[in-house]
């Protein structure tokens, strides 16, 4: 049996394309009447298609929540695909459309149009044929795949191949270690067709702005050369069962790559789920890297919790240090030289939620070249 789907959250079903867009027809005109009676207008907008792949329903009912508080800045066509694997053999199609007041007294209302698509496993061959014709023309096509892609199965590919842009969340990774490093390649394959993001990616935009601030100052822009040692602390929780070091990772690989260091060995586990392994700076010396889960409340698994990094010069260490603030939205960002502090400051750290991640990559049609290079140093590290 399938289950039942909750038409309060995805609206009333329909069967086959014509009967969506028939659907849709209608939706509009009582949405239309309703507004007039209430003196306002409804406009219809769409500046992009949007197709979201979930295999959960949790993460169905989140993308859903996410297009609609973002309908009044992206309004678009949004299919969502729900590859259910409860579900008996075939394709199950239901609509949602809704309208959005940008205001309490708005006086004009933008709508979006909302698609489910529930679909069994043995029917993924066929996902890309049912999309196709839901997708509005000469607009671009954002992909946004909850959970871990898989990059080895034909209905992956075929969806790939509509995407203007491809979005991800590594901190939904099973095996970001192993995951990432696919990420990278599918990055180099659509060079020039489709760009590629990763939520994890953006959650650290403030980290890596604090550590390029550091060598804002001269002094301390020429310790860069001499950095002999980095620990990136990152959180699990309390039993230290859900290990997620695709952040720590990924601020590993932007350094790497921005600095032009080269591995001198494999990704290697150490205690805890941690990782220990070297790379090498330009120079040829050695730099030690080790990448630790910490459990911190408060914070999700996977979250940045503390980076230090380590400079020798002339027999004087440095270090620079960002440390989260426990129980606030800050960090502490310090610099010492010989254990004595010499700059110390508190900057605020955002913790950006999937509504704003989301609304902000919709905002980019192109790729990140920073993001594919720092992927690229992690597929060194493989």
């Amino acid at each position: 049996m399938s289950p039942a789907t909750d038409q309060t959250v995805w609206g009333a079903p329909a069967s086959g394309v014509a009967a969506l867009e028939r659907e849709l027809a209608r939706l509009r005109r009582a949405q239309s009447a309703q507004a007039a009676d209430q003196g306002h207008v409804v406009a219809r907008a769409a500046v992009l298609n949007l197709v979201v792949h979930a295999t959960r329903e949790p993460h169905a009912r989140r993308a859903g929540a996410t297009i609609g508080q973002l309908a009044q800045r992206h309004p678009s066509r949004a299919v969502i695909v729900h590859a259910d694997r409860d579900l008996e053999p075939g394709f199950e199609a239901q609509l949602a459309m809704h309208c959005l007041l940008p205001a309490a007294d708005a006086g004009r209302q933008i709508c979006y149009e909302q698609i489910l698509i529930r679909a069994r496993g043995d029917s993924d061959e066929r996902l890309a044929s049912a999309v196709i014709p839901l997708l509005l023309p000469d607009l671009p096509v954002f992909l946004w795949w909850t959970g871990t892609p898989p990059v080895d199965q034909r209905h992956f590919d075929d969806l790939l191949a509509l995407a203007d842009r491809f979005i991800v969340d590594s901190a939904d990774f099973a095996r970001p270690d192993l995951t990432l490093q696919q990420i990278a390649l599918i990055c180099g394959a659509g060079r020039g067709r489709y760009g590629v993001t990763d939520f994890n990616w953006t959650r650290i935009t403030a980290w890596r702005e604090l550590v390029a601030a550091f060598f804002d100052v001269a002094d301390w822009r020429a310790l860069l050369a001499h950095i002999s040692g980095i620990r990136v602390g990152f959180a699990v929780d309390a039993d230290g069962r859900d290990i997620h070091p695709s952040q720590a990772l990924l601020l590993i690989g932007w350094l790497g790559s921005r600095l032009g260091w080269r591995p001198t060995g494999a990704l290697a586990p150490s205690e805890a789920g941690g990782m220990l392994f070297a790379m090498r700076r330009r120079d040829g010396a050695q730099i030690q890297v080790r990448v630790r889960p910490r459990f911190e409340r408060g914070l999700a698994e996977g979250d940045l919790s503390g980076l230090r990094l380590q400079a020798e010069r002339d027999g004087s260490l440095t270090e620079f240090v960002v440390k989260r603030v426990h129980g606030t939205a800050h960090a502490l960002a310090t610099v010492t030289r010989g254990g004595q502090v010499i700059s110390s400051r508190t900057v605020p750290l955002p913790a950006p939620s999937v509504t704003e991640l989301l609304g902000e990559e919709l905002t980019i049609a192109g790729s990140d070249r920073i993001y594919e290079d720092a992927l690229a140093a992690l597929v060194r590290l493989a």
